[in-house]
């Protein structure tokens, strides 16, 4: 029985402090223990059934900033401070969120002494994280400003960006690994290599990778798909891969939505994560579709 190489891109905060080793022993483990579809072949095991799992971390090579281990402050680990450019993408992809909030917003009180985190915002993202948190439930941009800040970073900082794509193509190239796993902003990094070109081919010039599973995927926001898409273009991958989108609903980073109305060619799953951190990406992996898409990966 042949390998069946799997390849893991994992999200950024996933990777704050995690090895390789760790990651890929994590993801293995939650994979090994993804019970199959009713009526579909049992899920491939462990490595020794068959089955090799590989997460490369780019902690090394992504800045560590601040909230790579907290939720909040405009400051990265060198001291320097939210700039407007970073402010107007924080305060767009909270807008995107929550645009009924908006209207409410200055009406606010300005005072946010006493509050936690937030006297480290600027005024006016701190402001807005009040207006959203009002609408969408408090609390909730603690959970979105961690992500939205390290989106920006990969987005608008090119170095990063092609530092974080080549350790993911070393890991591609090196496992000839047919299937990717992508959670949170890992499928806007595998993407983006799709869309530049930078995924491992065969001879017939067809990717190597043939399963694609997106995990609670936040492509659906308009301020991270013009990071690596071409605007007005719906998304789409190569011919001969097969693409499955997984998303909670009450997930905030894929904003509970999927992208079958944004993309050619994606199958969207509903994957019920619970309310407790469902963004996890051992829930992901851990629910039954993955075991089927493995399976149909195996006999493609």
């Amino acid at each position: 029985m042949s390998l069946l190489r799997i390849v893991g891109v994992h999200g950024i905060r996933q990777g704050a402090s995690a090895t390789t080793e760790e990651l890929s022993h994590d993801w293995r483990a939650a994979l090994v223990s993804t019970p199959a579809l009713p009526g579909a072949s049992a899920p491939v095991r462990s490595r020794h059934d068959g089955m090799v799992v590989t997460v490369p971390s780019y902690r090394d090579v992504f800045p560590k900033t601040v909230t790579r281990f907290v939720r909040l402050g405009p400051q990265d680990a060198d001291g320097v401070p939210m700039d407007e450019e970073e402010e107007a993408f924080v305060l767009d992809a909270l807008a995107a969120y929550a645009p009924e909030a908006i209207a409410a917003e200055a009406s606010l009180d300005t005072s946010f002494e006493g509050t936690l985190g937030e006297e480290q915002l600027t005024l006016r993202v701190a402001r807005r994280k009040r207006a959203v948190d009002q609408v969408a439930g408090k609390g909730v941009t603690d959970r979105l400003l961690w992500f939205v800040r390290e989106a920006h970073t990969y987005i608008h900082n090119p170095e990063t960006a092609t530092a974080v794509r080549a350790t993911v193509r070393k890991t591609l190239v090196e496992t000839e690994a047919t299937v990717v796993l992508a959670h949170s902003l890992g499928s806007v990094v595998f993407y983006d290599m799709l869309s530049r070109g930078e995924i491992p081919v065969k001879a017939d010039g067809h990717p190597v990778v043939t399963t694609l599973v997106t995990l609670g995927s936040p492509l659906r926001w308009l301020a991270v798909r013009k990071g690596v898409h071409t605007p007005g273009e719906p998304l789409g991958v190569a011919a001969g891969v097969r693409w499955t989108n997984l998303y909670s609903p009450l997930d905030v980073v894929p904003r509970g939505k999927g992208l079958a109305d944004l993309a050619d060619g994606v199958t969207d799953v509903v994957a019920h994560n619970g309310a407790l951190n469902p963004h996890n990406v051992e829930r992901y992996l851990g629910k039954p579709i993955i075991a089927e898409c493995l399976r149909q990966a195996r006999t493609a």
